[in-house]
């Protein structure tokens, strides 16, 4: 059985429960699954999460309800507004609920005289 960063987690929960130091947490994993263990970066940033999962419910739901609010809402703003990473707020938005953003249509600002007056004649 393969394991995964849940699988990963789970055990550094157990071991959080357990009262165990990052760093005898860290020898646990080391001397059990040798490589295959996750890097001490890694141990040490989930160690005492109690969510096993990647994006907890909340910041789904949360997310959700932003974009349900305003459907031109920028990643800057949901970003600034829940204190998540943006690439938090990709995953959760793309993955979690299946939709993406699409950038409208950007109209140069310096414009030619010619340009311009294509414009005022298209009007």
């Amino acid at each position: 059985m393969e394991l995964n960063r849940e699988h990963f987690r789970a055990i550094i929960y157990y071991n959080f429960q357990r009262q165990l130091s990052q760093q005898e947490c860290l020898a646990e994993l080391l001397s059990v699954f040798g490589n295959e263990a996750s890097h001490q970066s890694t141990i040490f940033r989930w160690y005492g999460r109690v969510s096993l999962s990647d994006n907890p419910t909340e910041n789904v739901d949360a997310v959700r309800k932003l974009i349900i609010e305003d459907r031109h809402v920028t990643y800057r703003e949901i970003e600034t507004s829940l204190k998540i990473s943006k690439t938090s707020i990709q995953k959760i938005s793309h993955e979690e609920l299946g939709v993406r953003k699409l950038v409208s249509r950007w109209i140069r600002h310096l414009l030619t005289e010619e340009q311009k007056a294509a414009r005022v004649n298209w009007c």
